[in-house]
């Protein structure tokens, strides 16, 4: 019966920081997403969305809005950036 418990113990040990780490994954994906969200409506516009071509933010902060997804540390720390530039409270972050 130890055997086994310490095989569990050991798969434990060894498989919880990947676990923290795809969790990690998506929390940040999430708030991106909320971040991009907040961006769009306010600040710039999506590419699919021409009506607003001349409110469009910055060329890096419409990159990082397609970035969520595969890319999300980077697109956060962009779309962070323009939103206290123009004077936004950050959403909670999860």
């Amino acid at each position: 019966m130890s055997r086994t418990r310490n095989f569990l113990l050991i798969a434990c040990l060894v498989g919880a920081p990947f676990v923290a780490q795809a969790h990690s994954a998506a929390n940040d994906s999430a708030y991106c997403a909320k971040l991009s969200e907040i961006y769009v409506r306010y600040i710039g516009h999506d590419n699919s969305n021409a009506d607003n071509f001349l409110f469009r933010g910055t060329n890096d902060a419409q990159v990082a809005t397609t970035q969520c997804q595969g890319n999300s540390g980077w697109a956060i720390s962009i779309l962070e950036q323009q939103l206290i530039a123009n004077k936004f409270t950050l959403p909670a972050r999860d």
